[in-house]
């Protein structure tokens, strides 16, 4: 195929949380991965992408071992140092034109049709981002979910052809580098609400409901419905 689609996740490999490399956290964090964005990427109704979860050193005999005890991950959503994962994106790209790199964070969806919107989408010769700007904001703990719009989320998907990409080209986020510059960058935004952005008890970030006007239980089990696969 032409293009390819990677989703590519920062799982510990910066240091937001002290605690990252310890066995305590990586089991706590593989579990909510494993009941959150696993589901929502083996929902996904084009399963023809690569899912790399970056490491950080000196932690990936631990995971391995926790790995060994659960479920085998399906074959194409893998874990591995940065070093492993660009080789493992590397490999994965040979004799293809376009590579399409989503990020997400390991506690949020993506809607079961992004693999296959990223497929068939058709963008303008400069753009160098898909933005998702509409999603919604679930928080776990109260059971409340809303609609949500970011100018600038952590939802986005940079465009790279191959070869510029196996020379080592990095798209670069202007200003101070954060995912609030990334609209900054020549982009297209989706129109339909692609990502749900969860709240838990472990988030390394703060993140709170803004909108007063909250979904019905019934509607928040109809949007789950798209975003990830039954218990």
């Amino acid at each position: 195929m032409s293009r390819k689609i990677v989703i590519e996740i920062n799982f510990n490999n910066f240091g937001i949380n002290p605690d990252r490399l310890s066995r305590q956290w990586l089991e706590n964090r593989i579990g909510i991965f494993r009941g959150l964005t696993l589901r929502s990427l083996k929902k996904q109704t084009n399963q023809n992408f690569l899912t790399v979860l970056k490491l950080a050193g000196g932690c990936t005999e631990i995971v391995e071992e926790i790995l060994r005890n659960q479920e085998p991950l399906p074959p194409h959503i893998r874990f591995g140092t940065s070093l492993e994962c660009k080789q493992m994106m590397e490999e994965y790209v040979q004799g293809a034109r376009e590579l399409y790199v989503a990020r997400i964070d390991s506690d949020d969806l993506y809607h079961e049709s992004f693999v296959q919107q990223l497929h068939d989408y058709r963008p303008r010769p400069e753009t160098a981002v898909l933005v998702n700007c509409y999603g919604y904001l679930w928080d776990i703990t109260a059971g409340h979910m809303a609609e949500d719009y970011h100018r600038s989320p952590q939802f986005y998907t940079f465009i790279y052809p191959v070869a510029e990409f196996l020379a080592g080209y990095r798209v670069k986020i202007p200003g101070r580098g954060t995912h609030g510059n990334v609209i900054e960058l020549p982009h297209e935004i989706f129109p339909r609400r692609n990502y749900v952005n969860v709240i838990h008890a472990s988030n390394s970030s703060a993140k709170k409901i803004r909108s007063k006007e909250l979904l019905t239980p019934q509607e928040i089990q109809q949007v789950l419905s798209q975003f990830m696969t039954p218990q």
